[in-house]
């Protein structure tokens, strides 16, 4: 069977005691063929303890020796990737050792260009010890989401370590905006939706942490808000080619899973307007 290259790309600034558990859980992928491309956006802080503790790793590290910020790093990141399939990885969240290997197989055994699993949230609190400990508060699973085109454009159900997508997609449609400083993810799945089906893999392959309570995650919140606003003005801009029963199929499956009356009321609202143009 054959075993494509597959460059995991992980974004960092400073922190290597953090971004060792994200290279730790790539350690452990059942999946042979991985390359782990590092970018660590400022000065080089990282390479040497990679080097140190991450020797048997396939690791290709750069530093922008300037702050770029996440999209160019990003960017910079899919341009050196030498892998067939493409996925990023937060440098302070995980993959689960059957991640690579579930979403190879599927994109290998199907048509698509684009698969994507379930992320498990875990909540933490942060420890004030030297290196800081993650405490586990609350764990659960936010997006249980079939891919459905429509709803991606209203919401991001696709945490950025969750998909996988071939070199060819990147190539065609290009990578992060780099006006952009949060939610680029969501921006990029929706551009690349616009083009190709993303596979559905019902499967938990990687976590991702959030703050728990407190300061902290209300003024993740309101950051996320204020990028939200930014992304949908973008998103006018954007036209997909979907025909009416794509459109009916789509919010037929939105209307039935978000079944409350108010919410039912409004999506039928929009419904009418995307298929007849009536309010």
């Amino acid at each position: 069977m054959k075993t494509p290259l597959v460059s995991v790309i992980i974004r960092t600034c400073g922190r290597p005691q953090v971004l060792a558990n994200a290279l730790k859980s790539i350690q452990a992928q059942h999946y042979p063929a991985i390359e782990v491309v590092v970018i660590e956006d400022d000065k080089n802080i990282s390479e040497k303890y990679i080097q140190e503790n991450f020797s048997t790793l396939n690791v290709s590290y750069h530093c922008t020796n300037h702050k770029c910020g996440r999209c160019k790093s990003g960017n910079l990141g899919l341009e050196l990737a030498r892998g067939e399939y493409l996925n990023f990885l937060d440098d302070d969240d995980i993959l689960l050792p059957n991640h690579v290997e579930t979403l190879v197989r599927r994109l290998e055994d199907t048509h698509y260009f684009a698969a994507y699993a379930i992320a498990e949230e875990h909540q933490i609190v942060t420890s004030r010890s030297c290196p800081p400990r993650k405490h586990v508060r609350r764990r659960l699973i936010r997006y249980k989401q079939p891919y459905n085109r429509l709803l991606l454009c209203y919401m991001n159900y696709i945490p950025i370590q969750s998909i996988m997508f071939h070199r060819k997609v990147y190539d065609e449609l290009g990578g992060f905006d780099e006006q952009m400083d949060l939610l680029e993810d969501w921006d990029l799945w929706v551009r690349y939706s616009a083009h190709y089906d993303f596979l559905y893999v019902p499967t938990v392959t990687s976590v991702y942490y959030t703050p728990y309570k407190g300061r902290q995650k209300h003024m993740r919140e309101h950051d996320m808000h204020a990028a939200m606003e930014m992304a949908l003005e973008k998103y006018q801009h954007y036209h997909m080619d979907l025909s009416a029963a794509q459109i009916s199929r789509e919010m037929d499956y939105i209307l039935n899973t978000f079944n409350k009356k108010g919410f039912l009321f409004y999506m039928q609202k929009i419904r009418n307007y995307l298929l007849y143009r009536d309010i």
